[in-house]
């Protein structure tokens, strides 16, 4: 049976080509056992650009932060305008699946977090923090205003 630390270390095996193209490296990060169960976590790191993500019975929490400034997967999708094309989350699937669904977001609708300026990204963060509650509840399902 695997562990999160071996989910984890064979989902990053999927975004290494891509991230390390872009300048990013790894770090395994902390691991452990938590109330929730057994737990990993990681980052790909490129200067202040951070992309960290968890493994506990499937990729959990996955943020991009720039500098003091992140905002989580789901959030930069919404407030991107990539919400409803993206592939990640994919509830149901396997670890494997979830970590392949975050190479081809990351490569089709978050390229701003891997080569883009910070001002583009920071434009991304701003817009969420305009409007923090627009995608809150109902909203939260995909639909548009």
């Amino acid at each position: 049976m695997s562990t999160p630390q071996d989910e984890l270390v064979e989902g990053v095996d999927w975004l290494r080509p891509l991230m390390e193209a872009n300048g990013f490296e790894f770090s395994l990060g902390e691991t452990g056992t938590g109330s929730g169960g057994t737990f990993a976590t990681g980052q790909y790191r490129r200067g202040d650009r951070v992309l960290t993500f968890s493994v506990r019975y499937g990729l959990g929490m996955v943020e991009y932060k720039v500098g003091q400034s992140g905002i989580t997967h789901e959030d930069f999708l919404r407030y991107s305008g990539a919400w409803g094309r993206h592939a990640y989350p994919n509830f149901g699937g396997t670890v494997q699946a979830s970590f392949s669904a975050l190479k081809q977001d990351l490569a089709n609708h978050v390229q701003v977090f891997l080569s883009g300026t910070d001002a583009e990204f920071l434009a991304v963060v701003r817009a969420r923090d305009a409007e923090p509650n627009k995608y809150k509840g109902f909203a939260s399902l995909g639909g548009r205003r």
